[in-house]
């Protein structure tokens, strides 16, 4: 069956759900003195086994070319996962939250800048709905703006994962998604482990496994294997700036899941910003003219 374009937004929204959930487990391990750089390296070994398991016959054909691809997207991939958790250890969650958000304004302008790639009118108000919706969502106007390192971090993993995403949706789509996945796994597996080793040196014993094995292992099998993979794959139909709207909603499913475990109150604010995005979402993909025509069309026929 080919895959469309709602097909594949309807599994980026998956994906979003995912990693949103990632957000509580990333947090309990973290809490359970499991570093950045560790949590990278585990979930992705786990990627990476899982990956060999069921894709390593198309995987074993990989060409060089697809090295190439798979190692940019890597690098891209892992440079926005391990500023965003190494922001998040020193800075707010509202900021961190924010600030990385801020790649859905800079994916337009990459796709235009690299791939040419011309936006609608209406691409612009989605992503001006978007970050308002953020805002209320985080409360970051209802306290005092701050910058340290953590933002810095935070802002660089905004920079990095647009890059990634517009690259994703443009730039490797002759590759395989097997052959990208295990990329994207081989990359923050050594990445992670560097991370680790030589910045983090390497205390394992001051993790507390029994607490920090089951979020670990949700992160490699859930949040990695079955979300990067489905994201590489529905990356190929449809557009960078639509799938970083999409996946933006991983922060509204953090609130949602954050909320039901206990971490944060409901509030009218995760309401209220959770809609504007959602709203955002589907303002990107209604396509008004073609409504337009059909109506025009059934009132000629009347």
């Amino acid at each position: 069956m080919k895959m469309t374009k709602s097909m594949a937004n309807v599994l980026l929204l998956i994906t979003a759900a995912l990693w949103g959930s990632g957000f509580v487990v990333t947090k309990i391990a973290l809490d359970a003195n499991a570093s950045a750089g560790f949590i990278n390296f585990f979930r992705g070994l786990l990627f990476v086994v899982l990956v060999l398991m069921f894709f390593y016959k198309k995987i074993f054909k990989m060409t060089i070319k697809d090295f190439k691809i798979g190692l940019i997207a890597g690098l891209l991939n892992f440079g926005g996962y391990i500023t965003q958790t190494m922001g998040v250890q020193y800075t707010t969650p509202s900021n961190n939250a924010f600030i990385s958000a801020t790649y859905v304004v800079i994916i337009p302008f990459l796709a235009w800048a690299i791939y040419q790639k011309k936006l609608p009118v209406k691409s612009f108000v989605s992503i001006a709905s978007c970050l308002l919706g953020m805002t209320i969502l985080t409360g970051i106007l209802n306290k005092a703006l701050t910058v340290n390192i953590g933002d810095v971090y935070s802002f660089i993993s905004a920079l990095v994962y647009a890059a990634c995403i517009v690259y994703l949706g443009y730039g490797a789509r002759a590759t395989d998604v097997s052959i990208l996945a295990f990329m994207l796994a081989v990359v923050q597996t050594i990445g992670g482990l560097f991370f680790f080793i030589f910045l983090e040196e390497g205390q394992l014993s001051h993790i507390n496994w029994s607490v920090a094995l089951v979020p670990l292992l949700y992160m490699g099998i859930l949040c990695s294997f079955v979300g990067q993979t489905v994201q590489v794959l529905a990356q190929k139909h449809t557009s960078a700036t639509t799938a970083g709207l999409i996946m933006m909603l991983e922060g509204v499913f953090g609130s949602i899941f954050s909320v039901s475990f206990g971490f944060e109150s409901f509030t009218v604010q995760l309401v209220a910003g959770g809609m504007l995005i959602m709203l955002s979402i589907i303002l990107l993909e209604v396509d008004f003219k073609q409504m337009l025509i059909k109506n025009q069309q059934q009132l000629r026929k009347q």
